[in-house]
């Protein structure tokens, strides 16, 4: 069967910069001004420290025309460095800030437009955790850390020149003592952060799970009794985490190693500079500079380390991002753009479709639905009745045959456009905060106030929208309407986006008689002369239909001879 791709919890992390690399487009011009601006801010930082050294040799020489100048150009390059600096900053995070909000954009729309079977394969925890925790993760880093890992790497190459060309020996005594344990203590950070922090973003995400999963079922866990339960559950989790979390905390602590190659260079630098000044060898000048930029490289030094840890953090969220885009993004059938025509007929040729466990749900199932024909679909608990709506919506792919409206497959029609022709209206109707009229506005065509207002008479619910406080004003959400009100504004919504077909999965399952009328009613009037497939238990739902459809097994009768005597009228293969 065609399972769908699925995300992993330690992505591939090779080449993430470079598969980022296309999510940076429509930014050039604005990191090319960044990198040019953090060029000159370091240029400018470089410069002040060795104006110190000149300023230091001219105080010394009692030239006080020369020292005069040289203090003016160390006051030119403080000032220039910090507006320098000021600028390649803001530049930096203001275009951070725009390439993630694209990401975010793309993210959201990949995960908007991923395939049923995807999103039903994944905890929402995790969804959610991907397309909030990972971003916002990467902003903090482009905010606060990557700013400093850009100015630190750039001051630490223009400060190495400029030592080179003051005192080649000195600058290749200095790196040869500091770079090799340096480098060795960063290697082996580096070589156990990428699993590390993988593993904590995991854990997070299972954390987030848990509390995700739990928020929307507190009444069913009380009045169960499974809260303790559930809590077990959470403490498993919040272990992990906490597990991870510790190992990451002993993890980052090797870098304070660097500290003993510091504090070691330094001692041995001073005693160096002093016997080379001592035998005319080297200037107080040039001391001076290589004392002060030998500090600074430190210290650079360290802040890279520092960051090495939150830069590897990002590397991971961005591979868990970019994992997310790859699942999401696979490849599909090129889209047609071609019309469908208002109406048509809906067919399935020998459709099998299954889940990742288990024999398939449908098997060889051939059918064909006529243009404004009523069909009701019966069967069992797990029989495939909701499968099949969803293979008829088009929301499921078949792992083989085909589905078709007005013989255009549906796999290759534009979502957009099948989605105005063909709409489902499932049992359970999720709301979003707002008011009634954005929840009813929520449709394909995305119509105007007076549309939602003129629909509702025609299907007869102006009264009830009047009975609300505040009528389409109203404040709702899933908590605060009953399934049946939420089933009436599922109704109104497929109204809206005129479908040529309508499925309706359960419309009336659970609901009083009283809102289950009230939904008949608007549904009699939505019908018209459109295709309407029902999925029902109810005997008054079956009665409406005039074929009915028999599941598992796809056998097709006529509704009045199903109540007689059960003669076939015709039959669909499985």
């Amino acid at each position: 069967m065609a399972d769908p791709a699925l995300l992993t919890d330690l992505p591939d992390q090779r080449a993430v910069l470079r598969r980022a690399a296309p999510f940076l487009a429509g930014h050039r011009l604005a990191l090319a001004a960044t990198v040019l601006l953090n060029l000159a801010g370091a240029a400018a930082a470089v410069g002040v420290t060795a104006a110190i050294g000149r300023v230091v040799d001219a105080a010394g020489g009692g030239d006080r025309p020369e020292l005069l100048r040289r203090v003016l150009l160390l006051l030119a390059l403080v000032t220039g460095s910090a507006v320098l600096a000021w600028l390649s900053r803001y530049w930096l995070v203001r275009t951070g800030e725009h390439v993630l909000a694209g990401l975010r954009e793309r993210a959201a729309a990949a995960v908007g437009a991923a395939p049923l079977r995807f999103l039903e394969a994944h905890r929402s925890g995790e969804l959610l955790r991907r397309l909030t925790g990972e971003i916002n993760g990467l902003a903090s880093f482009a905010a606060a850390t990557l700013p400093d890992l850009a100015t630190a790497a750039t001051v630490l190459v223009l400060t190495v020149a400029m030592l080179a060309l003051h005192s080649w020996p000195l600058t290749a005594l200095l790196l040869l003592a500091f770079l090799p344990p340096a480098l060795l203590i960063v290697r082996a950070f580096h070589r156990r952060a990428g699993a590390v922090y993988a593993e904590v973003a995991s854990a997070e995400a299972a954390v987030a799970s848990g509390f995700a999963e739990s928020l929307p079922a507190q009444e069913q866990l009380r009045t169960s009794g499974s809260v303790p339960r559930w809590l077990e559950r959470f403490a498993r989790a919040n272990a992990r985490l906490q597990q991870a979390q510790s190992t990451e905390v002993r993890t980052e602590l090797r870098l304070n190693q660097l500290a003993l190659a510091q504090a070691g260079c330094v001692a041995g630098l001073l005693v160096v500079s002093a016997v080379m000044v001592g035998h005319g060898a080297l200037s107080v000048g040039v001391a001076v500079v290589f004392v002060l930029a030998t500090r600074d490289i430190f210290h650079r030094f360290e802040d890279l380390a520092g960051a090495v840890g939150d830069a590897r953090e990002a590397h991971v969220r961005l591979a868990r991002l970019l994992d997310l885009l790859r699942a999401t993004g696979e490849e599909r059938p090129p889209a047609a753009r071609a019309e469908l025509p208002p109406r048509g007929e809906l067919t399935l040729e020998n459709v099998t479709f299954g889940y990742r466990t288990g024999p398939p749900v449908l098997d060889a199932i051939t059918l064909a639905v006529d243009s404004g024909e009523r069909l009701v679909i019966a069967g069992e608990t797990g029989s495939g009745k909701s499968t099949l709506g969803k293979l008829l919506a088009g929301l499921y792919a078949p792992d083989r045959g085909t589905v078709r409206f007005a013989g255009h497959d549906l796999a290759t029609v534009d979502p957009d456009r099948l989605r105005s022709r063909i709409v489902l209206v499932p049992q359970e109707v999720p709301l979003v905060d707002g008011t009634l009229a954005e929840n009813l506005a929520m449709t394909a065509g995305r119509p105007d106030r007076a549309a939602v207002a003129r629909t509702l008479g025609l299907l007869g619910l102006t009264e009830w929208v009047d009975s609300l406080p505040y009528g389409l004003d109203t404040a709702v959400s899933t908590r605060t309407l009953s399934a049946g009100e939420r089933q009436l504004v599922a109704v109104a919504r497929a109204a809206l986006t005129d479908p040529a077909v309508l499925i309706l999965d359960e419309a009336t399952a659970g609901v009083d008689h009283a809102t289950a009328a009230r939904i008949e009613e608007a549904l009699s009037t939505l019908a018209a002369d459109r295709t309407l497939i029902v999925i029902a238990h109810r005997a008054d739902t079956l009665a409406r239909g005039r074929r009915l459809l028999r599941m598992p097994g796809g056998r097709l009768t006529d509704v009045v001879q199903e109540e007689t005597d059960r003669v076939p009228k015709r039959a669909a293969g499985g």
